[in-house]
């Protein structure tokens, strides 16, 4: 098979301008065409900043239940409302660590209509708890977002703080570990 003379010429001539274009416009740039494998992900911020351990009190409300804790004197979780009982550990401790998990990764201003358009408005799902040093926290939990992986939250921080208040995507798990059954609430 022969080429022509001209077809070889035009096959350099892009393969010399297709070099000359990738080290003259994207490498100097800046772009990183590499593959990604093996970079670390930049962190990002904490909504909360407080340690778990700071918690004394906790309450939990659905549209069927409203339950609320205390941390005991022996470092222990006792369900207050609506009785007294010990706590199920595991079950705190499951919503307890998801505080210091969530991630500022959207924030959205708040606003009322922001609040009705993400279902914040009627929520039945609010959490809220108070730290060792009186700051109170209040949760409301929304609408899941458009891919169903997350949920809206309008989180009230304490006035000691200078947070605004302000709606944030969070993981569907706090839905999931407020939702349980009353009896999951209480330690065997």
């Amino acid at each position: 098979m022969k080429f022509n003379r001209t077809t070889i010429s035009l096959v350099i001539l892009a393969l010399g301008l297709t070099g000359f274009v990738y080290f003259n416009e994207i490498k100097d740039q800046g772009f990183d065409i590499t593959s990604k494998i093996g970079k670390k992900e930049e962190k990002t911020a904490k909504i909360f900043t407080f340690d778990t351990k700071d918690i004394k009190t906790l309450t939990i409300e659905t549209d069927k239940q409203k339950i609320s804790f205390e941390k005991t004197e022996k470092n222990t979780w006792e369900m207050t409302q609506p009785e007294k009982h010990p706590a199920s550990d595991a079950a705190i401790s499951f919503l307890v660590n998801l505080f210091t998990q969530a991630e500022n990764k959207v924030e959205i201003p708040f606003t009322e209509e922001k609040r009705q358009e993400y279902g914040l408005v009627e929520s039945p799902f609010q959490i809220r708890w108070i730290l060792g040093n009186g700051d109170e926290y209040e949760m409301i939990l929304g609408k899941a977002n458009f891919d169903d992986t997350l949920i809206y939250a309008q989180v009230k921080f304490p006035d000691s703080l200078e947070a605004k208040q302000n709606i944030f995507l969070v993981s569907k798990s706090f839905q999931y570990a407020i939702e349980r059954d009353f009896s999951e609430w209480k330690a065997n």
